[in-house]
C-alpha cells in the first residue's frame, strides 16, 4: 500500500501573480500557425533530436510519452502529461507515460537535482509543439484543411471548409522522425487550459486503491524470493557461516555463499525470511571499528582526513573592515527512511538480464551493472518501477544487484525485498556536515564579508556516476565489494559545481555581499556509508546560513525579514519574502514564554526555485519539547505546470525537513549502526504534523524551475530560529532534541 504524505492533509492556497487559468479543456482551439520561435532547445535534445524519441501518436487514439525521468512520488509524470495534452490539444486520459526503460526511453542520466521539468519536460514540450505543427501540415495535404484556420478538439482536426481528420488517422502507425528545429513555438501561456491547473496525480488512483502500482506488486512466472544477510555496519568480512541446516529448510532453493556475500533463495517470501534469519544466527562477522562514534562526530569531524579546496571567492574577505560575528553549525547522518524498504527483481533469460528497479537512474545503473558483472550493456535491460518513497541514493540500486546475483546463482527470476533493518543498516545515508561561518558587519550595518567553511562527506556515490566523472574504474554496487573475487569501489569524488555541487551546494550566499569565500573540506572516508540525500549539501548549508543571518539580525536589533530584503536586489527574491511576511502576518520576532516564530529564505542551487518560510512553534519550557503549530511558505518556481504539484512538493519537503530537524539522526557505536527501526530512528508522524499553508507565485511568462528540493534548507532553519524566539535556546547542532533545548535554556 502507498505511504500517504502527511502534507496531503494540510491546507493549501494558491497565489496568482501573472497570467491566469482559462476555459475548460474541451473548448475548441484555433491554431494560428507555427511562429518563428528560434527557441533555445533543452540541451538533452542535442542527444535525442527527433520528436519520436519523446512522443508517439498511436493509431488507436493514444499518445505515448517517453522520458528518462522517473516518477518518484514528485508528480513529474502528471506534469509532463499536462504539458503534452496542452500542446497537442488532447484529453489527458489519452496520454500514457512510459516508465524509464533502457530499451525504450531517452537516456537522461538521473532523476535528481530538481531538473526534470526544466530538461525533460521542456524537451517534451518542444517535441509536442513540433508534432502538432507537423500533423497540421499533413492535414493540409490529406484533407485540404487550412493550417491557419484549423481547430483541434481532443486530437480531431476541423477546417473552416467542414473537412475533418484526426491525429490518429494521419499518422496511421508511422513514426514521426522529424528533427526538432526550435522554429515552432509552443503555445502562448495566455491560451493555456491545462498547464497551471491543480490537476490530480495520474498515478495515485491505483496506488491508493491497492492496485498493482509498486515494484513490490510485480510477479513474474516461476519467480522466487531472495534475502541477503549482512551485519549492521558498513564495512564487514564474513569469517564463517554454517549453511547445511539452512539448505534443508522448507522452500529453500539455494544458499549462496560467495566471499562475504551471503544470500538465500526460496519459493515463498516468508520462507526466505526465515532462512535468512537462520543464516544470520549461524554467521560470524568482523570489521574495523566505526570511529568517531556519532556522539563525538560534531567536533571530531574536523579531524578526519580531508582535502581542502576554495570553491567560491569574490572580492577579498581579508580586506573587509568592521565587526566580526562567527558561529558553527552541525547536522548528523540522516537516513532516507522511506515508507517501504527497497525491492529489486532480476531475471536471466539465456545471456540477457532484465532488472526491475526503483532506481533514480536506469541508464547509469545499467552501465555500472554491466561493468561489475562483466556483461555487455546491450545484454542488460533496466526498467523503472515505482517505489514507496525515494529521496536520493537509498537501497534501490543495491537490492537490484542482490537480485541479479541471486538470479544468476539460482537460475530463477528472483525478487529481493530488504527488511527495515537492512535498509537502515546498509543503504547510504546523507552525510554529517559541520559548517563554520564568519561575517563582517560595517558601520552602516551592512554585511560586507561572508566566510563559509564546510566539512562534509561525499554527496554522490550512485551507480554509474563514475562514468560521468573522473572516478576511476570500479563499481558503486555494495554486493560486488564482498564477493570472493570482489569488484572494487570506484574512487570517491563529490558532485562537481557544474552539476550544482555536492558538499558546497548553496554555501555561496545569494545575498548581496561583496566579499565572500567558501571553503570545502571533503572527507573521502566517513564512519558510515554516505551518498546523495535530498538537497545534497544544501540542507546543511542553508540551515547554517539562515540561522546565522538571524543571529546577525539579533545583534543588529533588526527584523530578520528586513535584514534579508536589505541584502537582496533581485525583485523575485524580495517578492517571495514579502509574500510570506504578508501571508503569515509576520511582525518580526517578538516571542517568548514558549511561543515563537522563525523565518528563513533560500533559492535552491542559487538558480532554481525560491522559497521563504515562517514557522510558528510552542516550546514547553519545562521539558524542551517542541510543538510546531503552523508553517507558512511562499514559493516562486517560475511557470507552475501543476500548482497542486508545486505545493505538494514544497509542503512534503517542509514536513520532511521538520522531521530531520526535530528528531532524525543515524546513531551508531564502534561495532554497529544502532538506529535500525522506527523506535531507534523516529520520524514526524501525522498526529504532530502542523498545518501548512503554501502560496504559489505562478509566473507563466517565466521558465519553470524545479521544486523538489527548495524547502528543506529554509524549513529547518526557520524552525531553529522559531525555537530561539520562543525560549532563547540557540541550537546549532541538529536535531533539536528536547534535552538540548532544555540544557540551552538553563545555561
Amino acid at each position: 500500500m502507498s505511504s500517504v504524505n502527511a502534507s496531503d492533509f494540510s491546507r493549501r492556497k494558491f497565489l496568482k501573480v501573472a497570467g491566469g487559468l482559462t476555459a475548460s479543456f474541451m473548448l475548441p482551439v484555433t491554431f494560428r500557425g507555427a511562429q518563428a520561435a528560434d527557441a533555445k532547445l533543452p540541451w538533452i535534445t542535442t542527444k535525442y533530436p527527433t520528436v519520436d524519441a519523446w512522443i508517439r501518436i498511436n493509431p488507436e487514439g493514444s499518445v505515448s510519452v517517453f522520458s528518462g525521468k522517473a516518477e518518484l512520488g514528485q508528480g513529474v509524470q502528471t506534469a509532463i502529461c499536462q504539458i503534452v495534452a496542452e500542446e497537442l490539444d488532447v484529453d489527458m486520459n489519452r496520454v500514457q507515460m512510459i516508465n524509464p526503460d533502457t530499451s525504450l526511453s531517452p537516456e537522461e542520466f538521473y532523476t535528481a537535482g530538481s531538473v526534470s521539468i526544466e530538461t525533460s519536460g521542456m524537451a517534451i514540450r518542444h517535441a509536442s509543439a513540433e508534432v502538432r505543427d507537423y500533423l497540421l501540415d499533413m492535414a493540409k495535404v490529406t484533407a485540404n484543411i487550412n493550417k491557419a484556420d484549423a481547430t483541434v478538439i481532443d486530437g480531431e482536426i476541423t477546417g473552416t471548409n467542414g473537412a475533418k481528420t484526426s491525429y490518429w488517422s494521419l499518422v496511421n502507425n508511422k513514426a514521426i522522425d522529424i528533427k526538432m528545429t526550435g522554429k515552432v513555438a509552443p503555445k502562448d501561456p495566455s491560451t493555456y487550459k491545462l498547464v497551471g491547473k491543480p490537476l490530480p496525480r495520474i498515478d495515485l488512483q491505483d496506488k491508493l486503491t491497492g492496485k498493482e502500482g509498486f515494484i513490490t506488486d510485480i510477479r513474474l512466472p516461476n519467480m522466487a524470493h531472495g534475502r541477503v544477510v549482512r551485519p549492521a555496519r558498513p564495512n564487514f568480512t564474513l569469517r564463517k557461516v554454517a549453511t547445511a541446516d539452512v539448505k534443508k529448510m522448507p522452500g529453500v532453493i539455494s544458499v549462496i555463499h560467495d566471499g562475504s556475500f551471503l544470500g538465500v533463495v526460496a519459493e515463498r517470501e516468508e520462507q526466505a525470511i526465515t532462512a535468512a534469519k537462520a543464516l544470520s544466527q549461524n554467521a560470524e562477522w568482523e570489521g574495523p571499528a566505526l570511529k568517531p562514534v556519532h556522539s563525538d562526530l560534531p567536533t571530531q569531524i574536523k579531524n578526519l582526513p580531508n582535502t581542502t579546496e576554495t570553491f567560491f571567492e569574490t572580492g577579498d574577505v581579508s580586506q573587509s573592515k568592521g565587526r566580526q560575528i562567527s558561529a558553527a553549525y552541525y547536522r548528523p547522518f540522516i537516513a532516507h527512511a522511506s515508507a517501504s524498504p527497497s525491492c529489486g527483481i532480476a531475471q536471466f533469460e539465456g545471456d540477457t538480464l532484465t532488472v526491475w528497479s526503483h532506481t533514480q537512474g536506469v541508464f547509469p545503473g545499467r552501465r555500472d551493472m554491466a561493468f561489475a558483472l562483466g556483461m555487455p550493456e546491450e545484454k542488460i535491460r533496466f526498467i523503472h518501477a515505482h517505489g514507496a518513497g525515494c529521496f536520493g541514493h537509498n537501497g534501490a540500486d543495491d537490492v537490484g544487484m542482490d537480485a541479479a546475483l541471486l538470479a544468476r546463482a539460482s537460475g530463477r527470476p528472483v525478487r529481493v525485498m530488504w527488511s527495515r533493518q537492512d535498509e537502515m543498516a546498509q543503504a547510504p545515508c546523507g552525510t554529517a556536515m559541520r559548517m563554520e561561518l564568519k561575517a563582517t558587519i560595517d558601520s552602516a550595518s551592512k554585511i560586507t564579508a561572508y566566510e563559509h567553511d564546510v566539512w562534509t562527506g561525499v554527496h554522490g556515490a550512485r551507480p554509474g556516476l563514475q562514468f560521468y566523472m573522473d572516478a576511476g574504474k570500479g563499481t558503486a554496487y555494495l554486493p560486488m565489494w564482498h564477493l570472493n573475487k570482489p569488484v572494487k569501489r570506484y574512487d570517491i569524488v563529490d558532485i562537481p559545481p557544474k552539476f550544482g555541487g555536492g558538499g558546497e551546494r548553496n554555501a555561496n550566499p545569494i545575498y548581496d555581499i561583496p566579499n565572500t569565500r567558501v571553503i570545502k573540506h571533503l572527507i573521502p572516508e566517513m564512519p558510515l556509508r554516505v551518498s546523495a540525500l535530498r538537497t545534497l549539501g544544501a540542507h546543511g548549508n542553508i540551515f547554517a546560513m539562515e540561522c546565522f543571518l538571524d543571529e546577525i539580525a539579533l545583534d543588529l536589533n533588526e527584523d530578520p525579514a528586513a535584514l534579508r530584503i536589505r541584502h537582496l536586489t533581485d525583485p523575485r527574491h524580495k517578492a517571495v519574502i514579502e509574500e510570506v511576511v504578508k501571508q503569515s502576518g509576520w511582525t518580526g520576532q517578538k516571542g517568548g514564554n514558549g511561543k515563537g516564530r522563525g523565518l528563513a529564505f533560500s533559492r535552491y542551487k542559487n538558480r532554481a526555485g525560491m522559497t521563504a518560510i515562517v514557522v510558528d512553534v510552542d516550546v514547553d519550557l519545562k521539558t524542551g519539547e517542541v510543538s510546531i503549530e503552523k508553517v507558512t511558505a511562499a514559493v516562486d518556481a517560475g511557470q507552475a505546470i501543476n500548482t497542486d504539484g508545486v505545493a505538494n512538493q514544497v509542503e512534503g519537503g517542509i514536513i520532511q525537513s521538520l522531521s530531520w530537524a526535530l528528531m532524525e539522526e543515524v546513531t551508531y557505536n564502534e561495532d554497529a549502526i544502532t538506529s535500525l527501526d522506527w523506535t531507534g530512528y523516529p520520524i514526524l508522524k501525522l498526529d504532530n504534523t502542523p498545518t501548512v499553508d503554501i502560496y504559489v507565485i505562478n509566473r507563466p511568462d517565466q521558465a519553470p524551475l524545479g521544486v523538489g528540493e527548495v524547502s528543506q534548507g529554509p524549513a529547518s532553519a526557520a524552525l531553529a530560529n522559531a525555537v530561539f524566539d520562543a525560549c532563547g535556546a540557540r541550537i546549532r547542532e541538529l536535531p533539536l532534541r528536547p534535552e538540548k533545548i532544555k540544557a540551552a535554556m538553563n545555561s
